[in-house]
């Protein structure tokens, strides 16, 4: 009864034990933010924002060959599973008639070996 015990114990110690380890994958982290346009309108007014959420925007995250997309909510807000590393960013859908001032900041992240970092975007739409 007692082996039978103990050996019951080393189980379950091995199997908690497989599940704590780490994959080393895409799974270990990632980042996660916002993505804002900026301006929003032609014009922008004292006292109103100039900036809005980018609703549905695709940001496409590229290293080594491979990428990996990441598409925001309704709040502008995106989590997206990486291996650290670093990667070049930029918006899916750019316009080829967008203004030479239009684009995604930063164009360059660092993904962290743990865990999520907080990452934020601006897309300047062009529009002035």
């Amino acid at each position: 009864m007692i082996g039978r015990c103990l050996l019951i114990a080393a189980v379950v110690a091995t199997v908690a034990a497989c599940g704590a380890q780490s994959s080393g994958g895409a799974s270990d982290g990632g980042l996660y933010g916002t993505v804002r346009i900026s301006p929003a309108t032609p014009v922008c007014v004292s006292g109103r924002p100039c900036s809005r959420p980018a609703r549905g925007f695709k940001l496409l995250f590229s290293r080594g060959g491979h990428t990996v997309t990441a598409t925001t909510d309704g709040r502008g807000r995106y989590r997206v599973h990486l291996s650290a590393g670093r990667y070049l960013v930029r918006a899916a859908a750019a316009s080829r008639n967008a203004s030479p001032k239009a684009g995604l900041q930063p164009r360059a992240v660092s993904v962290p070996g743990t865990g999520f970092a907080r990452r934020n975007f601006v897309y300047d739409s062009g529009i002035r």
